[in-house]
């Protein structure tokens, strides 16, 4: 009950990462919006599990690649929900592309949703606690490919990238207002998003052989450093935290090989 009479918004909260941060905060006494983007019945179902705890929820639909969907779900959720503690910017798309495979479409898919989504409804939050004088806490979940990207996450690692400096010219430009911004950089997690590897035995033994711990990272883990930061991180801003079992410590594996058009 660390985080009793606090209120957080939580982005692409029906599943996997977000959905485990979500019931985490709540775990903690913290009142819960959910943010999602079609999956109704996983967020409905999310919010039941944080209701059974006694906790209070809020159920946010928004499409984050529209910047107006993204001002409106914060002015929705900081009016619903009587004001914001705390900001998870979750949400994001990943997929893998070669480099010369990228279409405008996937430059656009992934700038939209992964930068200018989490950026409009970061400016909206904040701009709030601003007005209100409230002394809260944003984190941004990256990614290591925005450190050091793998094969065919260029793009993608490019756009978490580019929010790794955003949230660090952010969190200056907010401290003043006590406004903590953190991000942190997520290895390979067992999500709906990588089942294509963990699913496949050659592709898992391929990842986890890079790994110094071994494994794919599991949902609340990452929820557990997420919250214990929220509770305690009261000194922490511009910094950016790796979760990923020791991945960048070993990235090399994946050797390239010559372009080969697929069409």
């Amino acid at each position: 009950m660390r985080l009793q009479h606090k209120k957080a918004l939580v982005t692409g909260a029906s599943g996997g990462i977000g959905k485990a941060i979500a019931l985490q905060l709540a775990r903690e006494g913290c009142t819960v919006g959910i943010h999602y983007l079609d999956k109704a019945e996983e967020a409905r179902q999310v919010a039941e599990e944080i209701r059974a705890m006694g906790r209070t929820v809020y159920v946010f639909q928004a499409d984050l690649s529209e910047p107006q969907q993204a001002k409106q779900l914060g002015n929705e959720a900081w009016k619903m929900m009587q004001g914001l503690d705390f900001l998870v910017n979750n949400a994001g798309v990943s997929y893998k592309k070669h480099f010369l495979d990228v279409t405008v479409d996937d430059l656009e898919t992934f700038t939209n949703i992964n930068f200018k989504g989490t950026f409009f409804l970061t400016q909206t939050i904040a701009r709030r606690m601003v007005e209100t004088q409230t002394e809260g806490s944003i984190y941004t979940i990256t990614s290591v490919n925005a450190l050091r990207p793998g094969l065919g996450l260029s793009t993608y690692g490019a756009t978490k990238g580019a929010l790794e400096t955003l949230m660090q010219g952010v969190a200056m430009e907010l401290a003043p207002h006590r406004i903590k911004v953190n991000t942190i950089a997520l290895g390979a997690f067992r999500t709906d998003i990588t089942a294509a590897v963990w699913k496949n035995p050659a592709l898992l033994k391929e990842v986890n052989d890079g790994i110094p711990l071994g494994r794919f990272g599991l949902p609340h883990e990452a929820a557990a450093v997420v919250v214990d930061l929220l509770t305690s991180g009261s000194y922490l801003t511009g910094a950016s935290l790796t979760l990923d079992g020791g991945l960048l410590l070993m990235r090399g594996y994946g050797k390239p090989s010559p372009y080969q058009n697929e069409e």
